[in-house]
């Protein structure tokens, strides 16, 4: 499992926020904070679901979803991707292999890097 912390601009609705990103291989899917979806609106679920962590006997509570387009290292993602809102994500957003993989981004010495430039998405 590698990580690395960047900074990211989530787009929505026509508004523009940067988020302190974790890059994280451990993670399937992607994930934003209960507070940054408020500042930018999500759509809560009636009820929350939990999702296990990598801790045995641990869940994260998933509240909402949110669908927005994301800017990494100055490229904007080709697609929108829906984002699951955590209550209590100790980091704004959360990028897991669901996204990683899609448009080839990988770690390097601590950096994001693209197989591929412009980043596009493949299907396999």
């Amino acid at each position: 499992m590698v990580k690395v912390e960047k900074k990211i601009k989530v787009y929505k609705d026509g508004r523009v926020e940067e988020a302190k990103t974790l890059f994280d291989t451990g993670s399937r899917g992607s994930y934003i904070s209960k507070i940054f979806a408020e500042k930018i609106g999500y759509e809560p679920l009636k009820e929350p679901k939990e999702i296990p962590l990598a801790v045995k006997g641990k869940y994260a509570k998933l509240i909402g979803w949110v669908v927005v387009d994301l800017e990494v290292e100055g490229y904007v993602l080709p697609e929108k991707e829906v984002l699951g809102v955590i209550d209590g994500l100790l980091t704004d957003v959360i990028i897991g292999l669901n996204i990683m993989e899609k448009y080839g981004v990988y770690i390097e010495d601590d950096e994001i890097k693209f197989k591929h430039i412009p980043p596009t998405s493949m299907i396999i």
